[in-house]
């Protein structure tokens, strides 16, 4: 499955990615550092791309995996709501989300290295052969 582009692109949606890219902290660096240039077991993963009304922190559309990592925001009652309704979204669309807290990407970079990698594995292996 495929995501279908719209036959009109946003600009201001492309626009806010862009700006999303150049503003990122420390912790979404060091995980784009693990999954550029398909460095995550083979897998082509895209940065700060919008998928309906939200703009995940990475994804392989291949494997319809998002993974994102919260920082500080997220861990409050309205972030979890917020993040609650954007997983639900992102589950319906077929997408599965992989949550991060930031912390750990410095605080043990090789084991969130490993849990990105178990999930690339667990949705490679439950992919349709093509």
């Amino acid at each position: 499955m495929t995501i279908q582009h719209s036959p009109q692109r946003q600009p201001e949606r492309i626009q806010f990615a862009r700006d999303q890219r150049r503003q990122a902290n420390e912790f979404a660096q060091d995980v784009w550092q693990m999954l550029r240039g398909r460095r995550m077991l083979g897998q082509k993963f895209r940065r700060e791309h919008p998928i309906g009304a939200y703009t995940v922190d990475f994804v392989c559309l291949e494997l319809r995996l998002v993974v994102e990592v919260d920082g500080k925001d997220h861990f409050t009652p309205q972030g979890r709501d917020r993040d609650a309704q954007r997983d639900a979204f992102l589950r319906s669309e077929g997408f599965e989300v992989l949550r991060i807290e930031g912390f750990r990407v410095t605080q043990d970079p090789q084991r969130v290295r490993e849990v990105i990698e178990a999930a690339v594995e667990n949705r490679k292996s439950r992919m349709p052969a093509r």
